[in-house]
Order: C-alpha cells, then structure tokens, then sequence
C-alpha cells in the first residue's frame, strides 16, 4: 500500500475517471472529489485526465473543464441502476482508448471494474462507505452492495478507502489492503453572505444541517432532538429528498416552528456562507467515510457536533463534540452549548486552520498522483 506519493516527477499519464455524475461537482462528494482530483493532476502533474459525465445532469457540455477533457453519455435515472448502466457504457467507450489508470468511484460499479481488469486495463476502485447499512435501499440491493464489496476487495483488489475506519473495515472483513486518502476541505467557491439576509439569519445566531434527506443521515434524530432541547437559535436544514418525500412529511411532522426547511442550495457561496455563520454544525452522517460536507463546515470554521461512530471521530478529533442517538443525549449537550459560547469561540479560532492543513486537496493529489503511476508501472 502505497503511504506516501512523491510529487515531481511523474511520467505523463492518461487517466480515465468513471462513475461520477461529473465535473463541474453539482451533486455529492464523488463529484467533488472527482472534480479537485482531476484538476489538480492536469494543473500540477501535466496528466491527460478524460471525466466521464452524465449528460442529462449538465445543460452545456463543454469538451474542457479546467483542463480535463469531458465526454458526456446519457444516463437512465433508475433508482439503484443509474450508476451501474452509466458505468458500464462509460466503460465501454474508455476500453478502446489508450488510458494507462482506470480509476472508477462507487463499490456498486465493481462488476464493471472487473471486466476492465480482464481486458488487461489498469483499475482501482474507490470504497466510498458501507453502502449495504444505508436505509435507503431495499433488502436486495443490500445484499449487491455488501457483495460488491468483496468483489472489490478480492477481485479488484486495488482499493482506495477514505478514512482509516474504512482501512481498517477491509482489513477486518476481507484480509484485503487499500490505500486510505481523505478529501480536501477547501473549495473555490467564496463565501456570499447575502444569504444571511435572505433567509433572515444573524452569523453565530444558527445552528446547521447539510444533508440529504435520507434515514441514515439521522436528521430525524438531529431535530427531534434540538426540539427537545428548547434551544432558542433556530435550526437550518439545507438538503433535499432525492429519493421521496416520506421521509420530508415526517421530519417537518417532527419540528417546530424554529426549525426552517432551506431545501437543497446549489450556489456554493451561499452554502458556504451558511457553514461558515453556524453556531453549530450538526452531524448525523453516520455510514460513509469522511464525509466532505463535515470537513468543509470545519475548513470554514463550523464547530461540528457529529453523531458518535469511528468515521466521525478521525475527522474530527478534538476540535468538536460527539452524541449518541439515544433520546435526550444530543438535547442535552445542545442546552450545554447554547451557553458555552466561550468554550466555542475558542474552538472556532482553530478548527478551520487545524483541517486545511490535515484535510488539502493539494496533499490529496499528490497522494492520487503516486498511486496512479504505481498501478501504471511508471
């Protein structure tokens, strides 16, 4: 397992990305993963990058993004195939281009990677988290997401896990080694405090939640609790529901009339306005790696308090708080923390400083830059 990749110089490379929606990023952290690595290793590294893009998510489609050549192919958005289908036509136009690293993102594309495997191509395969936990999906694609998880690990075998929990999980599970890199926290996106006025807001006078509206990202148990604990800042939740709205109905059945619904913002300005003016950062995110919403509320100085598994714990350390989801936990540490302004000011001091510089794109790059020439034999 590669630990640490030496940044000049490399052999120019022509790298293929699959799996993503695209770049620009407009959806999760794939895609912004996607969209930084990809740059970076055109800007700093001279590597011929190809980004395969879901067409129908994109009204232009451009040839070059920030260097990267994009090819866009329609999509079919079926839920829990979409990605599979796109992959695998993705796949079949890369095959017969000279790529020397397939790199494909979401376990649930494994099948795919093995067919490129056996044609002779150079992959890897990004883990992203424990995709058979997520609630979201029914018993059957449960068992193809902790199947492909052993595909991956025993077929694919080149790996790159994002947290040290998830190298540890592979190693626990399947005997199987990967090469553990995070994400950045940084984003070029600027902060637009207009969004303050629009939604009638005072910065430090909010607490936050960034979330799809999904069961597993427990905002059920975040608002329930912030109810309980009669906390007077009101509670911001920004975030659809992709997949539904069941689940919308029961979160606004739960809340009060200090809790506001923002619904998904796309103007990354104003998203980061928000993350940057929160009191709190309330994370409920608690079945993926590290999760690129937690590390940029902290990049931009939020105080998180993220429910208590061991994925949150290496991103946040000390420069925040945990709860459990048993009821009254998270109220009560709430109640503590409306008036422990103090204590948090000087938490707010550090920990956007503390994850630059433990959480850089640059460092992430680099790291991907190694790996790649490695699994090319260059």
């Amino acid at each position: 397992m590669l630990e640490n990749a030496v940044k000049h110089p490399c052999s120019p490379l022509r790298v293929a990305i699959i799996g993503a929606r695209g770049i620009p990023a407009n959806y999760g952290g794939f895609d912004t993963l996607v969209e930084e690595l990809s740059a970076g290793l055109v800007r700093d590294y001279g590597q011929e990058v190809t980004v395969y893009c879901r067409s129908d998510y994109y009204e232009t489609h451009p040839p070059f993004v920030s260097g990267v050549r994009c090819i866009y192919i329609p999509s079919t958005r079926i839920k829990g195939f979409e990605s599979l289908f796109h992959t695998f036509c993705c796949s079949v136009h890369a095959l017969f281009r000279p790529f020397d690293v397939y790199f494909v993102v979401d376990p649930g594309n494994a099948p795919v990677v093995i067919l490129l495997k056996l044609m002779g191509k150079k992959t890897a395969i990004h883990t992203d988290g424990l995709g058979w936990q997520r609630t979201k999906w029914g018993n059957l694609a449960r068992r193809y997401y902790r199947w492909v998880e052993w595909l991956a690990a025993r077929g694919v075998k080149n790996i790159v896990t994002d947290n040290p929990a998830m190298l540890e999980y592979y190693r626990r599970e399947y005997a199987a080694d990967s090469i553990c890199i995070a994400y950045g926290s940084e984003d070029r996106y600027g902060v637009e405090p207009a969004v303050y006025e629009e939604l009638a807001l005072v910065p430090e006078g909010y607490l936050l939640v960034v979330a799809r509206l999904e069961r597993e990202n427990n905002t059920d148990v975040v608002i329930r609790e912030y109810v309980a604990s009669e906390v007077e800042m009101p509670l911001i939740v920004v975030g659809d529901a992709p997949y539904g709205d069941e689940y919308l109905k029961e979160l606004k059945q739960l809340s009060n009339d200090r809790v506001k619904f923002a619904g998904r913002i796309n103007d990354q300005g104003r998203l980061n306005a928000l993350y940057r003016g929160a009191y709190l950062y309330l994370h409920g995110h608690e079945v993926g790696g590290t999760n690129p919403s937690l590390l940029r509320a902290m990049g931009l100085g939020a105080v998180p308090v993220a429910v208590d598994v061991d994925f949150n714990r290496h991103v946040v350390g000390e420069q925040g708080f945990f709860f459990r989801k048993d009821p009254g936990d998270l109220a009560r540490l709430l109640h503590r923390l409306a008036e422990a302004s103090g204590e948090l000011a000087g938490i707010r001091s550090i920990v956007g400083e503390w994850t630059r510089n433990r959480y850089s794109w640059s460092d992430v790059v680099t790291r991907y830059a190694g790996y790649f020439q490695e699994l090319a034999g260059k």
